[in-house]
C-alpha cells in the first residue's frame, strides 16, 4: 500500500484523505503505529496527524527508516512569520506595511520554498503540489506547465475534491515508478521511452526479436530482465556469445553433437538449442556467425527442430529467440556479410535500438544516482559495508536500501537515519554528465562500484572520520581519475567503423589568456555528417564550458572575440540540448 505525507497548515486536506482516500497508508509525526482513523486521539484535535510547516515535515522526515513514497504539499500556508521559511528574514522591508506585503508573498509561495528544501535533500521523493487553476504561475516562481521536474507533479483545479485528489496522486505514483521499474532505470528520454514501448510488445510475440546498439549498453540485460520475463515462457534463459566462442566448435555448440561424431566429442552434447527448449535463447553478436551457419540457423527458427552433429532425427527446440548486434546488419546484408533471408527472419520490422548514454543526458542525474545505490547495495559490495558498518556504529535500524545519492558539500545532518548518504560535488556532476561514456551502462556500472570501494576504504584507511559515520563523500580528484584516460569506443571491425577521432592538442601556456582552448573528442558515424558535427560540437562546447568554469561571457569572448555574448553561447547550448543548470551540476 503506497504511503503518503500531507504537509499543509490546515488539517482539511489530511481529513479529506483520510475519509475519501482509504487505499493509501499515511506517515504521521507520532510514534504510534495504527492509522489515524481507528486511534483515539482522532476525536481530541490531534495536532500530530501531518506536518504544518516546514521544521516539522523535515523532523518527521529525518527519523523515518524508509521515505513515504510521494508527498502531498499544499502551496499557499497561512503561518506566523517565526515559521515560514527562509529562515533568515533580515532581507524583509524594515516598514511595517511593506513587510506586512512581503510576509503574504511569502506564505503564498511558502509551498515551494518547502519544495525546494525537498528535492535538495530528498532528490528522488515525488511530489504533489496542490495549486489552482487561477493561479498566476510566473508571479509565484511556478515553471511553465509541462517544464517542472519531472518529480513534481501539479494538481490544479478549481477545487481539490477527493476525486481530483486521488487521480493526481495516481498519476503521480504511476509516473514515478514507470521511470524506474525493478531493475531497469528508465527515465525520461524519449528514445528510453520508444524503446520500452517497443519491448513489451515483442516479448508477447512468439517472433524473434532483435537488438542493436552499442557495447555495454544493456542488450543482454534487457533481453533477461525485461523480455523474457514478459514473455510468458516457463522454460529457461540461455546466453550464448558467438564472439567467444572459437568458429570450429560453435555448430556444437549451438546445435548439439552426439558422442563420437568429431574428435573430442567424449559424450552427447545438446546444443543451446535444445537447452532453450519453451524458453528463450539469447544470442549475442549474431553478426559474428559465418554464412553457412546462418543458414543452419535459418532452418531451425523456420522448423522448429535442430539436429545434433553426427545424429539423423530432429530434436524439438521451440525457443524464442532475441538476437543482439553492435553492428548494423542492414549494411552487412547489403554487403553480402548476411543473409537477407536469416534478417528477414529476425523480424527486423520491429527491431529495437538500445541508445548509448550520451543520448540519455537529461536522465544522468538520476542514472547516477540509481547506478550508485545499486552498487551499494550489491552483493559484492556487502563484505566491505559490513567492515565498515562495524568499525563505525550505526543505528540499528541501518538498512543500505534506504540510502541517498546527494549533490553539494556533505553535511551529516542530510543523511538519512537508516543508510549512507553518498556526497558528490555539482562540480563532479558537471564531469560526468560532461563524459562521453563510450563504455555506456557497463561503463557507468564499473564507475559506481569503483567509486564506492574507493571512498569506504580511504575512510577505514584513514581510522577517523571528522563527517557522521554514514556520510561518505566523493573527492572531486578521485571522480576525475576513475573517469580518465576515457577508453575510446569499441567499433565493430566488420562494418568498418572508424575508431576514437583524435583531435587532442597541447594547448600553449596562454591558452587561457587568449582564449585558445583545445580537447579531445569523439568521432561515432551517424546518419549524416550534420548529426557527426552536433556530435562533436556537443562534446566540445561540454569540455569547454568545464575550462572557463562556466563562465558564458568568457566562452563567448574566446569563441567569437570581442562581439561574443553570454547570451549567444546559452542559445547555443541549449539548441545542442545541454542545459547549463545540469552542466553546473544543479539540483536534478
Amino acid at each position: 500500500m503506497p504511503r503518503l505525507f500531507v504537509i499543509d497548515d490546515r488539517d482539511q486536506t489530511i481529513e479529506l484523505c483520510h475519509r475519501q482516500l482509504g487505499e493509501f497508508d499515511y506517515v504521521t509525526r507520532c510514534e504510534r503505529p495504527i492509522p489515524c482513523q481507528v486511534c483515539p486521539e482522532r476525536e481530541r484535535a490531534c495536532p500530530l496527524k501531518c506536518a504544518h510547516d516546514y521544521h516539522e515535515a523535515a523532523a518527521t522526515l529525518r527519523r523515518l527508516s524508509a521515505l513515504p513514497d510521494l508527498v502531498v504539499l499544499d502551496l499557499h500556508f497561512a503561518l506566523p512569520e517565526e515559521r515560514l521559511l527562509p529562515e533568515d528574514k533580515s532581507g524583509l522591508p524594515a516598514g511595517e506595511a511593506a513587510r506586512k506585503a512581503a510576509l503574504q508573498r511569502l506564505r503564498r509561495r511558502q509551498g515551494l520554498l518547502i519544495l525546494e528544501r525537498l528535492r535538495r535533500d530528498y532528490p528522488t521523493l515525488p511530489v504533489v503540489l496542490l495549486t489552482t487553476t487561477d493561479v498566476d504561475r510566473s508571479a509565484l516562481g511556478l515553471p511553465p506547465a509541462g517544464l517542472a521536474d519531472p518529480l513534481v507533479y501539479f494538481c490544479e483545479n478549481e477545487v481539490v475534491d477527493s476525486r481530483t485528489l486521488a487521480s493526481e496522486i495516481t498519476r503521480a505514483l504511476n509516473l514515478h515508478h514507470a521511470r524506474q521499474e525493478g531493475p531497469v532505470f528508465w527515465g525520461d528520454s524519449p528514445a528510453m521511452a520508444e524503446l520500452r514501448r517497443g519491448l513489451t510488445i515483442t516479448a508477447r510475440s512468439p517472433l524473434p526479436v532483435l537488438l542493436e546498439g552499442e557495447t555495454g549498453s544493456g542488450k543482454s540485460f534487457l533481453a533477461e530482465q525485461v523480455i523474457h520475463p514478459r514473455s510468458g515462457l516457463r522454460g529457461p534463459f540461455v546466453v550464448t556469445d558467438l564472439s567467444t566462442i572459437p568458429p570450429t566448435l560453435l555448430p556444437a555448440h549451438l546445435f548439439g553433437a552426439r558422442r563420437g561424431a568429431f574428435t573430442g566429442a567424449v559424450q552427447d552434447q545438446p546444443g543451446v538449442f535444445e537447452q532453450a527448449h519453451g524458453g528463450t535463447l539469447f544470442l549475442d553478436e549474431i553478426a559474428n556467425l559465418e554464412l553457412d551457419l546462418q543458414r543452419q540457423l535459418l532452418l531451425v527458427l523456420e522448423r522448429g527442430q535442430v539436429q545434433r552433429l553426427g545424429e539423423a532425427q530432429p530434436r524439438p527446440a521451440e525457443v524464442k529467440l532475441i538476437a543482439a548486434t553492435n553492428a548494423k546488419l542492414a549494411a552487412l546484408v547489403a554487403a553480402g556479410r548476411f543473409r537477407a533471408d536469416l534478417y528477414m527472419r529476425l523480424n527486423p520490422a520491429l527491431a529495437l535500438r538500445v541508445p548509448p548514454l550520451r543520448e540519455r543526458r537529461e536522465d544522468l542525474p538520476e542514472l547516477l544516482r540509481f547506478s550508485l545505490l545499486e552498487a551499494l547495495a550489491a552483493p559484492g559490495l556487502r563484505p566491505l559495508v559490513r567492515e565498515y558498518l562495524a568499525r563505525f556504529p550505526t543505528p540499528a535500524s541501518f538498512e543500505a536500501p534506504s540510502s541517498l545519492v546527494l549533490w553539494g558539500k556533505p553535511r551529516a545532518d542530510r543523511a538519512p537515519p537508516g543508510g549512507f548518504a553518498v556526497f558528490l560535488s555539482r562540480d563532479a556532476l558537471a564531469r560526468l554528465l560532461a563524459h562521453p561514456w563510450p563504455g555506456n551502462a557497463r561503463e557507468l556500472k564499473a564507475f559506481a562500484a569503483n567509486l564506492l570501494v574507493s571512498v569506504l576504504s580511504a575512510q577505514l584507511e584513514t581510522g577517523r572520520s571528522g563527517r557522521a559515520p554514514a556520510v561518505l563523500a566523493a573527492p572531486d580528484r578521485l571522480v576525475e581519475r576513475l573517469l580518465l584516460p576515457a577508453a575510446p569506443p569499441l567499433a565493430n571491425a566488420r562494418e568498418g567503423e572508424a575508431s576514437e577521432g583524435d583531435a587532442a592538442r597541447d594547448a600553449a601556456p596562454d591558452a587561457f589568456a587568449r582564449g585558445a582552448f583545445a580537447t579531445r573528442v569523439r568521432i561515432a558515424p551517424g546518419d549524416s555528417l550534420a548529426q557527426v558535427g552536433t556530435a562533436v560540437e556537443r562534446q566540445y562546447l561540454a569540455a569547454m564550458f568545464r575550462y572557463f568554469g562556466g563562465d558564458l561571457p568568457r566562452m563567448g569572448k574566446a569563441l567569437l572575440g570581442e562581439r561574443g555574448t553570454a547570451r549567444q553561447v546559452h542559445l547555443r547550448l541549449n539548441q545542442l540540448g545541454l542545459r547549463v543548470r545540469s552542466l553546473r551540476g544543479a539540483r536534478s
